[in-house]
């Protein structure tokens, strides 16, 4: 039989196999389980315990009959935790606690391998009814790991070789958990043909593109004199940076997720950590356009086989209210000191045990998940406000890239700022992501001014203006806006310098400076003012798409660089942003979105100004 048509019969058996399963399984809880989605695929031992998997329960099945071999059940250990205790009968409360603090006992070991024998024999039973070779499934022992300390290599807990991965969700009592996953071996079903049968890619020039053994060649070829199909790695990359990424990922997540367990428990409110992201960033960009005005650093010691230092930063005013959220301060009063800015002994020592409690965190995951031994030692506290940091010096932190991770905060059902955990880059192996992403920016800046040029030159005059804003707006320094060349400015000493992250009023700006023949600049947030200023440049427009800190944050870069008359256009402007705008640099204010003859008052204002 084809390994196309094993696997279609595989498959529906399978789906007798899991709705069985979930009715004598359900039946021995004394609970309504039901298993849905089921999804297979042939993956290889590598590639499955590469997975973002936390600890699992691990119970090994010894195929035995005319079919042999050894597979594996496998389960998050919460859920292992959850149907155990359902069995026992375990009290709400105390599961609940279990299943938290992943506490899988003796009791509740002994208690989910009996729902894993009662898995192996609704296998069996199905097996024996419709399938046409006669075998068993037998559970053995079951065993508790982490699958990304696994060594692929090894024999445990599984040989390396190709494995039919069965896997569906479970839900118990209208609740749904994560997936209950089988892996069977893939050679003693006769699927690896399904692998080594796929037609290669062919090329242009009619040659084989892509080949491995996974794709090309016969069963023999691909599986040597073992027979079995080998997992390879591409000749020339050993080390591959999507893994390592998704494996870093994968303890980061499920180190927020902790965070939210333990800080609540500590605090005793609902703490919600939402929008989890990761990205590579310089120290000059985090301070610039991510950390808040003023910061709270709790600087982490990494030791162990990775060392370096890690930096855990939140808002000032988050961390006192989170402080003072410990400290049980009444709600009146935490609100006083919150707006106050008042980090008092207590709120940083209430602080402080909250980072101590997020540390330790970091590093039960990272111990329990990555290959190698990291462990997170916070030592201090340190209050920084962002705008003033030198990006070149060591301090607060080294000016070197690093991976961050970022997530909302929500207290007791109220939205406030972001924590975020900056881990050196190179610490994980992850620099490369660094150069990735500077390659990519050097790549879109190519083509947003190569955009620009082709716009102004295909296009009539009346169309130059939009054909080159398009292509402009954020590109490179060097890139000089030509809507004003052929109207009597000239684009080589621009009169303006506008830098900008609101593509509409920069077109509005733009175009009414082609109208008067006004020589202009576009830069972008990130680009260097300096190296524009003086030269003829008469004024500097700041147009925010926003007034924020990173707006205002530019504001400083401008004034910093040039006595020019500054203008900062933006919406929703306030008297505390006004006034913080003014002690920043800024001269004038305009509100957007502005009317043209709002624009063209201050730029005849900055003309008569500059001529007196």
């Amino acid at each position: 039989m084809s390994a196309d048509k094993v696997k279609k019969k595989l498959d529906k058996i399978l789906e007798f196999a899991q709705e069985r399963l979930g009715e004598e399984v359900g039946g021995l809880m004394g609970a309504k389980l039901v298993m849905s989605d089921l999804q297979t695929q042939l993956i290889s031992k590598g590639d499955f315990f590469d997975e973002p998997y936390g600890k699992m329960v691990f119970s090994e099945m010894e195929l035995n009959g005319e079919i042999e071999g050894n597979g594996g059940l496998l389960i998050s250990v919460k859920d292992a935790i959850r149907l155990g205790g359902t069995l026992i009968m375990l009290p709400e409360s105390e599961l609940v606690e279990a299943v938290t603090s992943e506490d899988y006992s003796e009791e509740i070991d002994d208690s989910y391998g009996e729902l894993a024998n009662l898995i192996a024999g609704a296998y069996t039973s199905t097996f024996e009814e419709m399938f046409p070779k006669s075998f068993r499934f037998i559970r053995k022992t079951s065993t508790v790991i982490s699958p990304m300390k696994v060594d692929v290599d090894s024999d445990q807990p599984l040989p390396n070789q190709l494995y039919y991965q069965v896997s569906a969700v479970i839900t118990l009592n209208d609740t749904e958990l994560g997936r209950l996953i089988l892996l069977v071996p893939a050679a003693s079903f006769g699927l690896e043909e399904e692998l080594v049968q796929v037609e290669p890619e062919k090329t242009n020039d009619g040659s084989q593109a892509g080949q491995s053994a996974e794709t090309t060649g016969s069963v023999d070829d691909a599986a040597g004199d073992s027979g079995q199909a080998e997992p390879t790695q591409p000749e020339g990359n050993p080390f591959d940076l999507e893994k390592q990424k998704k494996r870093v990922d994968a303890c980061l997540a499920e180190c927020r997720a902790r965070m939210e367990e333990e800080v609540g428990a500590l605090l005793g409110a609902d703490i919600k950590l939402s929008d989890h992201a990761t990205t590579i960033i310089t120290k000059e960009d985090y301070f610039m356009d991510e950390a808040a005005g003023k910061l709270v650093l709790a600087h982490m010691d990494l030791v162990g086989d990775l060392d370096g230092n890690g930096y855990l930063a939140v808002s000032l005013k988050d961390a006192i209210r989170i402080g003072g959220t410990l400290i049980m301060l009444p709600p009146e009063e935490l609100d006083n000191v919150v707006n106050e800015g008042d980090f008092s002994d207590d709120s940083e020592d209430a602080y402080g045990e909250i980072a101590n409690i997020i540390s330790g965190v970091y590093t039960k995951v990272f111990e329990e998940q990555y290959p190698e031994k990291i462990r997170f030692v916070k030592t201090h506290l340190e209050e920084v406000i962002s705008m003033k940091v030198d990006s070149e010096s060591d301090e607060p932190i080294p000016d070197i890239p690093y991976y961050m991770a970022s997530s909302s905060i929500n207290l007791s059902g109220k939205d406030f700022g972001k924590m975020q955990m900056l881990i050196p880059a190179k610490t994980f192996k992850l620099e490369a992501l660094a150069q990735d992403e500077a390659a990519d920016d050097a790549e879109d800046d190519g083509s947003r001014t190569k955009g620009s040029v082709t716009g102004a030159a295909d296009s009539s005059e009346g169309d130059r203006v939009k054909g080159t804003l398009g292509g402009v707006v954020g590109s490179t320094p060097g890139a000089v806006l030509s809507g004003a060349v052929g109207s009597g400015g000239g684009g080589e000493n621009p009169e303006f310098l506008i830098v900008s992250n609101d593509g509409n009023e920069c077109s509005k700006l733009a175009e009414i400076f082609n109208q008067r023949g006004i020589a202009y600049r576009i830069l972008d947030y990130k680009d260097n003012v300096s190296n524009y200023l003086p030269g003829a440049v008469r004024a500097v427009f700041l147009l925010m798409s926003s007034v924020d800190e990173k707006g205002l944050g530019v504001a400083i870069k401008i004034s910093a660089a040039s006595s020019l008359p500054l203008v900062a256009a933006g919406p929703e402007w306030t008297r505390t942003k006004v006034i913080k705008a003014v002690k920043y640099g800024v001269d004038d204010i305009l509100l957007t979105p502005a009317s043209d003859n709002d624009i063209i008052e201050k730029i005849d204002s900055l003309q008569a100004q500059k001529a007196a």
